[in-house]
């Protein structure tokens, strides 16, 4: 009978710690079999929603676009919120999306930010000669296809910022440390751009800085509203300028005609923009993580303070 207990108990450590909390391991495992089983899913009835024609116009690419980014956003949302909820008993505000006092204002922080990034790229191959932009005509099309786009890229850079820097990255947190967490992440982000037709080395590269950077901030606020505040700003303002454009399955046109110049210098303008990022990428990360006035708001704080940092501790008899 002794032994039949210890053999239960043995079994029980494997998934669960001393305290009763199931090991990070089997939760980023339960997320995972969660997000597949819920893509199988919509793979099942999802076609029905997107438009059908083999010549699809712009605002119809736009609409299939939307679709299949709003689909994926609640297939790693959904997820998160059921096992922090009923698995992790833990308040749904870890996941880093809650609408505490302050959020509105690291959104904010977080596309100026990406503005300036996105404008900055530009501005300096327009000055140094790499490229030249040209205004497209104005019109109230150009703009409603423009706020368009800005919409889909927000549902977009949601999706993205909470698959690699949700619940699975901060579950991993827990099972190890932040460094080998953003290590990790950074390199998963690179590899999700593998796919693109597009891709060079030097552009992953490029979104692996682009996943150390972004998973600096959610490190340094605690949230997700900075890093798609950034994530959606930035890649609106290349789109504003036609960056991006030729190789994009959605995109048909923006505001400004981007012309990369013909100098085969490191690859030309677009080596050369994404170069232009890194450094910028590079410079952000180190200023964030060393300036004290980004941190998380007090709510945040106080949240991390119990959960994930103290989450094992033994629960308080007095409550």
């Amino acid at each position: 009978m002794k032994n039949h207990y210890k053999t239960v108990k043995s079994i029980i450590k494997i998934f669960k710690n001393r305290f009763g909390h199931f090991r990070a391991g089997w939760r980023i495992f339960f997320y995972i079999v969660f997000i597949v089983v819920l893509f199988r899913l919509i793979d099942l009835f999802g076609n029905s929603f997107l438009i059908q024609d083999d010549n699809l116009s712009d605002y119809s690419l736009l609409w299939n676009r939307f679709v299949d980014k709003f689909f994926k956003l609640i297939i790693v949302l959904i997820p998160g919120i059921v096992l922090l909820k009923w698995v992790d008993k833990r308040p749904i505000t870890l996941l880093g999306t809650g609408c505490y006092k302050g959020f509105l204002r690291e959104l904010v922080i977080g596309m100026i930010m990406g503005l300036i990034m996105g404008s900055v790229c530009v501005c300096i191959l327009w000055l140094t000669g790499w490229a030249s932009f040209s205004f497209n005509q104005f019109s109230m099309d150009m703009l409603l296809y423009v706020l368009s786009c800005l919409v889909i890229l927000i549902i977009s850079a949601s999706y993205e910022e909470i698959l690699f820097r949700g619940y699975v990255f901060q579950s991993l947190i827990e099972g190890s440390n932040f460094w080998i967490t953003l290590v990790i992440f950074s390199l998963l982000f690179g590899a999700s751009h593998i796919d693109n037709p597009e891709i060079t080395t030097l552009g992953l590269v490029f979104t692996v800085v682009a996943g150390v950077f972004l998973g600096v901030i959610y490190f340094k606020t605690r949230a997700l509203w900075m890093c798609i505040g950034v994530h959606f700003m930035w890649n609106w303002t290349m789109a504003v300028f036609g960056m991006g454009i030729s190789g994009s399955p959605f995109l048909r046109r923006s505001l400004f005609s981007y012309k990369p110049s013909e100098a085969g210098f490191m690859g030309g303008a677009d080596a050369i923009s994404e170069l232009i990022q890194i450094f910028i990428m590079f410079v952000l990360t180190i200023y964030i993580w060393k300036v004290n006035w980004l941190k998380p708001v007090e709510y945040n704080k106080k949240l991390w303070e119990k959960y994930p940092a103290k989450y094992g501790a033994l629960p308080d008899k007095s409550e």
